[in-house]
């Protein structure tokens, strides 16, 4: 077999490889350093107890990809000072043991990127992680929403294109909100197709958010983002401590 052969197979093969791990990447998106709860410094209470969250995260099963955690076991009524609440959500198709190399990737990364905040979030592809000095469980944080939009539109047929969108959104909007305690889900992902292409998209909501909740975080971001940054564009995700939304004409997701 000649070497141009040899090369253009190499270069197939590794095409492949390129395409079959595009969905299973777990790429840096955004972080937000929270400066009004203050820092703690190296050896500090403080973060003796966060480590120590996290250690007690990691051997957890994570079967549904999901802890609010705290070193205090009644934090609801408890005045430590240095108490610790973590949050850890991860993407519907990366639990178990995915979910607890992104924790262990997240918290590496917000060490270095909010270095010594007590309180900060930071999302992953596969998960996003919070760490506070405040109860937030159960609450939509209206001040942590970021979106990425696809540069490219639709150069077609662009009111169907708006209006198929339109229904796969309401139908995943039920699915990610049927009754959450009993799903142990608030995940819903599904397809539409759209002349020769397919539009892929997935909502879920944190888990400590109820039914109710995770519906008008859901909802609040259609109605924000829809009429600007979903439009007419091929794709975009709007991510936040608490739900996120996402659509592309490629899947994005393991199968």
């Amino acid at each position: 077999m000649s070497s141009n052969i040899l090369a253009m197979v190499a270069m197939q093969l590794l095409l492949i490889r390129i395409v079959s791990s595009q969905n299973v990447t777990n790429e840096y998106l955004n972080h937000q350093c929270n400066n009004t709860q203050g820092t703690y410094t190296r050896g500090s209470t403080f973060e003796k107890n966060l480590n120590q969250v996290i250690r007690n995260i990691s051997h957890l099963h994570l079967r549904y990809g999901y802890t609010y955690n705290s070193n205090v076991e009644a934090y609801e009524v408890s005045k430590d000072p240095n108490i610790v609440f973590v949050l850890l959500q991860c993407r519907g198709d990366s639990y178990g043991s995915k979910c607890h190399s992104c924790l262990h990737t997240a918290f590496s990364g917000l060490r270095e990127r909010c270095r010594g905040n007590k309180g900060a979030i930071i999302w992953y592809d596969q998960c996003v992680l919070e760490i506070s000095s405040v109860n937030t469980k159960g609450r939509i944080r209206y001040d942590s929403f970021f979106n990425m939009t696809n540069v490219k539109n639709v150069s077609s047929n662009a009111e169907q294109f708006k209006n198929k969108r339109k229904d796969l959104f309401h139908k995943l909007l039920l699915g990610a909100t049927k009754d959450v305690s009993d799903s142990n889900d608030a995940y819903a992902v599904g397809e539409t197709r759209i002349g020769r292409n397919k539009m892929y998209a997935m909502m879920q909501c944190a888990l400590d958010l109820t039914t109710n909740g995770c519906y008008v975080c859901l909802e609040w971001i259609i109605g924000r983002y829809d009429s600007f940054y979903f439009d007419r564009r091929q794709g975009t995700r709007v991510l936040s401590r608490s739900c996120s939304l996402r659509y592309e004409l490629y899947p994005f997701l393991r199968r």
